[in-house]
Order: C-alpha cells, then structure tokens, then sequence
C-alpha cells in the first residue's frame, strides 16, 4: 500500500500504507527542497507522532536542515511559524480528522501556505530522483521552539475585529483530545469567555474519545453539555484545530458550513469585498456575503486552492464548508482560533441575537455528503459521470453541477481512497435522484 498524496501532503495508514521510510523519503525530498535552513515541526496527540517526529527529525538532518521542535500544535500554529524570518518550511505531523490509525505529513512552505503546485511537482522529482544526503560535516542539528502557540492566540486576538470585553459568554469546547486541549483554553482567557471542555484526552487506548470529524453525530456530549451548562454556544474541533464547527444554546449541531457564513457575515459587515469558499461548501456562505452587498467566488477543494483564489482575486476572507476559516489579513490558512474569535466577535455585537436564531434566519437548505470507496481511475468514473449528468458546469476538482435550488459535486477525495457525493438543494427529492443516478455509474464503472 502507497500513502495518498494531495495538495496537503501524505497521508496514510501508520505502518501500512505510511511507514517510518515513507516518512524519511519524503522527510528527507522536503528539506531538500527547503534548502538548507530551520524547518518547523508540530505534531497532534495521535500515539504514532513520535515515530513520525523521529523520521521527521532524521530525514531533515540528513539533507542539512536544522528541524525545530514545535511540540503538540495546532496546524494553523506550524504555519505561523513556517513564515516567520529565516524558516525555510515547516511540517505539520497530523491526518486531520482521519481515525486515530492514520497520520500524515502536511507539509508548508517558507509563505506559511500548503505546497502550492510547483513546489509539488518539484517534490515529487526529487522524490523520484532520491535526495542526496550530507555526510557528517553537514548535518543538520535539532532544536525546540518556545511559545508558538502563545503568539498564535495573541496574533488573533490583535484581529480588528476580535473582541475580549463586552456581553458574558459561556462556551463549551469539545477538543477531540487533540490539539485544541492546550489552544482553545487560552484562547478562551484571552477572550475573557467562561468554559468548560469536554473529551479533553486521547483514550488509554490511543483512540480519540470521539469520531475525529466534528460532524454532528459525532457531537452528541457537547450538544449534551452545552444544554446541562445553559452555554451560549459549544465549539467543535478535529484533532489538528484548523476546523471549527458550532452547536447552539438549544444543542442543535448546526453543521461545519455555518462557521464559514458566520465569519463573513461578520468580516464583510466591517469590510467589504470578494470571498472565496471551494466547490463543495454551502449556499450558505453566498448568502451571508450577499447580506453586505459581496460577492463569493469558488476554488477546487483544498486549502491551498481557496488560498491561490483569495489572491486571484483580492480576497481577504473565506474559507472551505468543513469549518475551515481563513482571514488573509492575519494567515493564509484554515485556522479554528480564527473562526472562534469572530463567532465571539458576532455573539458580542449583536447581544439580542443567539446563534440558533441567526442560523434560522437562513434558507433550510438540504446539503448531503456520502462517500463510497473507490480505488479504481477517477477518469475511467468521471466518463461514465459525464455520461449520466451531461457536461459539467465546473470541471476544475471532478464534476460539479448547478441544479434548480442548489448544486451537484461529485469528486475523487485527496485524503481517503474515496469518491466523494456532494449536494445541497431545497428539495432533498432532488438530491435523492442525482445519488441513485451517481450509484449506478458507479456500479457500472466497476463492472
């Protein structure tokens, strides 16, 4: 088995399909293509991250770069530090919300932002080619870095719009037992938000103690607690805290897709302009912007495709529908901290508004996702797709399609060896059609 390769690095199953080599090979091409230099390391709380730290640390000694141990971070904390002056990168040791089995490399390029295209195919020769490897006079030395996760928390309460005083408000934090257990707890005083957290730990097993997406079945407990602690909202993360989903005052888990909209809906009140989500993230987030009189463009899926259109196009805000905010002006990268602070900045600024009623002043628009396990060729699907559904409306990540009230995404995943189904529409009649049209390709396509 092969780790998947995507926009955001590898990933696999620990010591199946990603194996301490793999790690090395690809430890060792990425500090090739560094150059010699510091490069930052993080890593989230999963049981294999030291075995991978450890690979981590040794390929990039090995190519001549110096490796600075972040410790247990938050992804969006690796980027921070990624940009700071004179890093030449830095690597992210987590699989996101992938289970506790899997890990990953995400790896960040000297800007802060995932490998942008070039620097992919650049990485991809020089792993095909084998690094070249310095010999004793040349290795690089390990060291620690202090702090980073203080001066993320500081960088987003210095936002313009971060607000620390004003309407009390109490919170629960569910923190998958990831990074977001030392994060959002210091976000949290910082803010000057009571809170209570729940699922604070891994399990004795190495487990999270939950489904490591924040996906409203998974989310039972803090719906649970943000009820049993009369809370104004409760937050949700996945293990690496680049992703934010919400449940309101009455539990209700409201879907990762509100977090986007309610970022826009409250940058673009202060700041005006074009935003940018992925292909796959709600209606919700046009409808936010068009509130402020701004339009939302779409990227292909992937955090650095909504990066690369926010600078095509000027944008300062925007995001994917999974939860991920991204605010230019402070990182170019999903960031939870980000999105906490402007749910607060909302709650506070509007003291006669809850979440549950913002959330219902919104179309009831139906979204399915579903994925089904795929590990054929996506063009071989993607033919009999086109077949079935006629030329698509955008082409850029699979197939995606305007329907009557709402859309069509149908996509071969970069994370999981899936492809994935996504719609959104009023009438989920409509949806219902389109997936019975999407399984029979498929079993046509495997026949």
């Amino acid at each position: 088995m092969k780790p998947i390769i995507s926009g955001s690095g590898i990933r696999g199953v620990f010591g199946r399909s990603l194996t301490v080599g793999d790690v090395l090979d690809y430890a060792s091409a990425f500090g090739v293509l560094c150059g010699k230099g510091p490069v930052v390391v993080g890593m989230d709380t999963r049981s294999s991250g030291p075995a991978v730290k450890a690979a981590v640390f040794a390929g990039l000694m090995s190519v001549g770069c110096d490796p600075l141990d972040l410790g247990v971070v938050t992804t969006p904390t690796v980027q921070l530090e990624a940009a700071g002056n004179g890093i030449s990168g830095g690597v992210a040791i987590t699989s996101s919300h992938n289970p506790a089995e899997w890990n990953a490399l995400k790896l960040v390029g000297p800007d802060g932002v995932f490998l942008r295209t070039d620097a992919r195919k650049k990485l991809m020769e020089i792993l095909e080619a084998g690094a070249d490897h310095v010999d004793f006079t040349g290795v690089g030395k390990p060291g620690t870095v202090e702090g980073a996760l203080e001066r993320h928390v500081k960088g987003i309460l210095a936002l313009p719009l971060a607000v620390s005083d004003g309407r009390p408000l109490k919170v629960v934090l569910d923190v998958v037992g990831g990074t977001a257990a030392s994060f959002a707890p210091m976000l949290m005083e910082m803010l000057n938000v009571e809170y209570t957290v729940v699922n604070p730990s891994m399990t004795p097993d190495g487990d999270f103690p939950r489904g490591a997406e924040p996906l409203p079945d998974n989310l039972r407990q803090l719906s649970d607690a943000v009820v049993a602690e009369k809370a104004d909202v409760g937050f949700a993360f996945d293990p690496d805290g680049d992703r934010l989903a919400l449940v309101d005052e009455s539990g209700r888990a409201v879907g990762e897709d509100f977090t986007v909209a309610l970022a826009l809906e409250t940058v673009l009140a202060h700041r005006p302009g074009p935003a940018v989500v992925n292909l796959s993230t709600s209606m919700l987030a046009d409808d936010a912007a068009a509130r402020h009189g701004c339009r939302v463009y779409r990227s292909p899926v992937g955090e650095v495709n909504v990066v690369e259109e926010m600078e095509r196009r000027d944008s300062y805000i925007g995001g994917e529908g999974n939860g991920g905010v991204i605010d230019r002006t402070f990182h170019a990268g999903r960031d939870s901290g980000v999105a906490i602070a402007y749910t607060v900045a909302f709650l506070r600024s509007n003291p006669g508004i809850t979440l549950g009623t913002w959330v219902d002043g919104f179309p009831r628009y139906v979204m399915v996702k579903r994925k089904i396990g795929f590990k054929g060729d996506f063009d071989s699907l993607r033919r009999r797709l086109v077949k079935t559904f006629g030329i698509p409306d955008d082409d850029r990540d699979g197939l995606w399609y305007e329907r009557s009230g709402g859309w069509l995404h149908m996509r071969s995943s970069g994370t999981e060896p899936v492809v994935r189904f996504i719609a959104e529409n009023l009438d989920a009649d409509y949806i219902e059609n389109d997936y019975g049209k999407f399984l029979k390709a498929m079993e046509s396509c495997v026949e």
